[in-house]
């Protein structure tokens, strides 16, 4: 069974307010509740995105000195 979504409260304010609804999701198979909001998740999406970048940076520079060590063995 999917996991299920339920909205618990209306949230009020601007025109985006609907990102900070408070949805119940009950997770499958085991029956567990957590409280989420749409704002929650792009934080968390913003997060990812971040570390990708971050790890993307660390791979380039450990790519950048295993050349070295490899022209260093080399010689």
């Amino acid at each position: 069974m999917a996991d299920k979504f339920t909205k618990k409260e209306v949230a009020s304010g601007g025109a985006d307010a609907w990102k900070d609804s408070v949805i119940e999701k009950e997770h499958q198979p085991a029956k567990v509740k957590s409280d989420v909001t749409y704002r929650q998740m792009e934080s968390q999406l913003a997060s990812v995105v971040a570390q990708i970048s971050n790890l993307g940076d660390q791979k380039s520079a450990l790519e950048a000195e295993m050349a070295k060590v490899k022209t260093a063995a080399e010689a």
